[in-house]
């Protein structure tokens, strides 16, 4: 069974042979590249967190406003935050 115990949320790897012959791809440049799928695991986890009540109503607000989720704007603005040091 793939990664996880869950059925996998890829497609089966295409030949590279195939690929190669295809006119779509003439002229590319093909690079097999090794991933270590077990440190990709996309399935959410519960966290339990405690904030002031006043500022997860400001999150609460903010999200709202730009159609997200609660989750999906703090996990957002975690991405960014680590991602911009």
């Amino acid at each position: 069974m793939p990664h996880g115990g869950r059925e996998a949320a890829h497609p089966a790897p295409t030949a590279l042979e195939k690929l190669a012959a295809d006119p779509r791809y003439e002229g590319g440049v093909w690079m097999l590249v090794d991933l270590d799928l077990s440190r990709i695991d996309p399935a959410p986890k519960r966290v339990n967190i405690s904030l002031p009540g006043s500022l997860l109503s400001q999150i609460d607000t903010y999200a709202q406003a730009r159609h997200l989720s609660r989750s999906g704007f703090l996990a957002k603005a975690a991405q960014e935050a680590m991602s911009s040091e």
